[in-house]
């Protein structure tokens, strides 16, 4: 099947044949008109990528990214509801989240707008570390963040339509012990 070509290019192709040079006007026509073209399909790339999807559409496309994703890896928080405090944590050393000199406890991070809804977040217990079996405000406990791939989805003014769309996010993974920052 022969692609259809615009006349510029067509232009272009017979002056070639006939051994004629081109004038630098008509170049620049071409050119411009390549642009134009070009212009055209990324507006329409962008265009259907932030086109509003039906309520069933975006189930499946939610259901296509969770099959994509490792999201049962993430640790169950309800398991590490019981540890609240630093001074428990120092006392119940068991898991690597308590037996951290930073240790920490998960929560459940729910948005409706996002797909997993459900993320474990890590909160550190400790605004210091543990070091033998006592915090020490020494040093600084501080979160540990990792970049996770989510689906956003936000309501188009249409009822019921939806644009969803693929974001990073960081999420707090952990705690580490370090020192304090110098202020000079």
């Amino acid at each position: 099947m022969a692609t259809r070509q615009p006349q510029e290019l067509l232009y272009l192709k017979q002056l070639q044949w006939s051994g004629r040079q081109s004038q630098p006007s008509e170049v620049k026509m071409v050119a411009s008109f390549l642009q134009l073209i070009s212009l055209l399909i990324l507006h329409e790339l962008c265009a259907a990528a932030s086109r509003c999807l039906s309520a069933e559409m975006v189930e499946a496309r939610e259901r296509k990214f969770n099959a994509s994703q490792k999201l049962n890896l993430q640790p169950d928080a309800r398991e590490h509801q019981n540890r609240t405090t630093c001074e428990q944590a120092a006392q119940q050393m068991h898991e690597l989240n308590g037996r951290a000199l930073s240790p920490w406890r998960y929560y459940i991070d729910r948005n409706d707008s996002r797909q997993p809804r459900d993320i474990s977040f890590a909160k550190c217990l400790c605004k210091g570390c543990i070091i033998d079996g006592h915090e020490v405000s020494d040093y600084n406990s501080v979160e540990v963040w990792a970049p996770m791939l989510v689906l956003m989805k936000t309501e188009c003014k249409d009822a019921n339509t939806y644009r969803v769309q693929k974001m990073r996010i960081e999420v707090p993974v952990g705690c580490t012990c370090v020192r304090p920052k110098i202020t000079k």
